[in-house]
């Protein structure tokens, strides 16, 4: 993929490390109800749920249980960013580990078993360098809301995530965007793709 297109893994796009984004995003992702969430919608609508920031959109993989590798729809304004995994992981304090260092263990030992990944966008494709693009996060607390995607009790929980992201910088015109990644064993088999139109 050409190098322009991506945000370098250490850089600070809009004034943030790729872990802080890592942490809002995830953030982001489980303040949506299940029933809006855009990890589970199929065609698009719910991507634009809680966006927040100016310059950015935050766009999702589909969850480990699905089958499906949907394709979604957007509409982007012109200069907008996205942020998007390729393959990651959460560990939520009393759910995936007791302690600090379960949840990290948790975490790391999903991600060490990633093989197969690929980003793409209108044509160009990266592959192998997208182990270069890995992020563990520092650890950070997130809020349940009721009928949250993780099926938990809502509230404040202590969080950790590893995985492997991209930073697209602002497209200039209409595109294709997928990704998809698996676990060595592939029974893991996660993937989706946008098909995005710019707007203004």
């Amino acid at each position: 993929m050409s190098p322009g297109l991506i945000f370098p893994i250490d850089s600070y796009p809009f004034g943030r490390s790729y872990e802080e984004w890592a942490v809002s995003w995830w953030r982001w992702l489980l303040s949506i109800p299940k029933s809006a969430s855009p990890a589970i919608d199929t065609s698009g609508k719910n991507a634009y749920s809680n966006q927040k920031h100016p310059n950015v959109i935050f766009l999702c993989q589909t969850y480990e249980e699905s089958e499906l590798n949907p394709t979604r729809c957007i509409d982007l304004p012109k200069n907008t960013a996205i942020f998007i995994p390729i393959i990651n992981w959460i560990s939520l304090l009393n759910h995936d580990g007791q302690n600090d260092k379960e949840m990290l263990d948790t975490a790391r030992e999903r991600m060490d078993v990633v093989r197969d990944m690929e980003f793409s966008i209108n044509g160009f494709s990266i592959k192998n360098q997208l182990h270069d693009f890995r992020i563990l996060t520092p650890f950070f607390d997130v809020e349940l809301p009721e009928d949250n995607v993780v099926g938990l009790s809502p509230g404040s929980r202590r969080a950790v995530s590893d995985g492997f992201w991209v930073f697209v910088k602002p497209l200039q015109a209409e595109g294709c965007l997928s990704t998809f990644g698996s676990c060595s064993s592939g029974i893991t088999r996660i993937g989706v793709q946008y098909e995005i139109t710019i707007s203004g």
